[in-house]
């Protein structure tokens, strides 16, 4: 199924300062209205991502309008969830240029609770993961990569992962290495049509209705040596963890980065 190109317009990727760009990870960028007609941009991450590039100078890149590519340096912080650690999302504030070819997520294609009951979003649902190919990324211009796969579960209890247990959806379809931090579009199953059967009655038929944001790629599940007794080490059985968006959200409403957006919004009010 074709995807709409502004969804590989929000992407981005993550890269250290070293002093050449060496790529980590994808970020993509998401939009958050202000209070006077203005609006923010912030760049969101996973945070085992975020955590490779915080301490020192980070690249952020992305594509031009008029062609070509570049690197955006920022020595920015990166917030995490306010109050729960095992949420693998971050965010930092990130400003371009008008030379960017950059769209925002809105807020409002966030998946939340009333999302998935108003759209009867669930397994099945076919996803698209947008993000870093780290074995072709192209040489002029940054260019994503798309995988699609489907959602395979969406555990109501928390999944073990790493040394905790965290809260996430669970995709049928390999994470590889530069999809951390992508983001994970889910195109909910709608009534398109129908069709007469052999016995005269009126079927409807199913399709793909417009994309919401799922979550983003914390990666594939590796489960780790002695959760089940009878695996004998930690593999990649196909199966990716996504952190919910309504987990992002917290983040991106973390006090620090509401109390950012106000002073902001102050300013634009005084002028």
């Amino acid at each position: 199924m074709r995807i709409a190109d502004g969804l590989l317009k929000c992407v981005a990727f993550v890269s250290h300062d070293d002093p050449t760009p060496k790529y980590i990870g994808t970020t993509f960028m998401v939009g958050i209205a202000g209070k006077y007609g203005n609006a923010y941009l912030h760049a969101v991450t996973a945070r085992h991502v975020a955590e490779c590039v915080e301490g020192g100078p980070f690249l952020i890149g992305v594509n031009f309008k008029d062609g070509g590519a570049g690197w955006f340096q920022s020595d920015l912080k990166w917030w995490y969830h306010p109050t729960d650690s095992s949420v693998d999302a971050a965010a930092t504030v990130f400003t371009p240029s008008d030379r960017c070819d950059v769209e925002g997520i809105p807020e409002a294609a966030f998946v939340t609770d009333r999302t998935i009951r108003d759209y009867g979003i669930g397994v099945g649902d076919e996803i698209n993961v947008v993000g870093l190919f780290t074995k072709f990324y192209g040489s002029t211009k940054h260019i994503p990569i798309v995988r699609t796969g489907n959602i395979a579960m969406m555990p109501s209890d928390k999944i073990p992962a790493g040394s905790g247990q965290m809260e996430a959806y669970l995709a049928e379809g390999r994470s590889i290495g530069g999809l951390s931090g992508s983001p994970v579009f889910v195109r909910h199953t709608v009534k398109v049509g129908g069709m007469v059967n052999e016995r005269g009655e009126h079927e409807r038929i199913s399709g793909l209705g417009h994309s919401h944001l799922l979550g983003l790629m914390r990666g594939h599940w590796d489960l780790p040596i002695g959760v089940q007794t009878e695996q004998a080490e930690a593999v990649n059985m196909g199966i990716s963890i996504v952190v919910p968006a309504k987990r992002i959200l917290e983040v991106l409403y973390h006090p620090e980065l509401v109390a950012l957006r106000e002073r902001h919004d102050e300013q634009v009010r005084e002028q």
